[in-house]
């Protein structure tokens, strides 16, 4: 029997919005992370020395915050001295 276009075949099924065992599973992992991960890399990083700290500390920071590209201003004229004053 072919159903009628835009009939579904299980009218009792899953309900709209419900999220599949795969996203379920990706979102405790994703908590997992988070919480117990973030918990347990905190206490490695306290047992670290200043040196190994400092390079575990720089790999992750670029996770958090994206690495800025120098950027190097020239000029050709000479400005001279520059002063910034505020009127009262």
């Amino acid at each position: 029997m072919a159903f009628k276009k835009g009939q579904s075949g299980n009218p009792g099924g899953k309900v709209p919005g419900t999220k599949s065992n795969k996203t379920l599973a990706w979102e405790r992992l994703g908590d997992m992370i988070v919480n117990e991960g973030a918990e347990r890399y905190q206490k490695y990083l306290e047992t670290l020395d200043d040196k190994k700290f400092a390079d575990e500390f720089k790999s992750i920071l670029e996770y958090f915050k994206p690495r800025q590209q120098k950027t190097e201003i020239k000029a050709d004229i000479d400005v001279g001295p520059r002063t910034i004053g505020f009127e009262e």
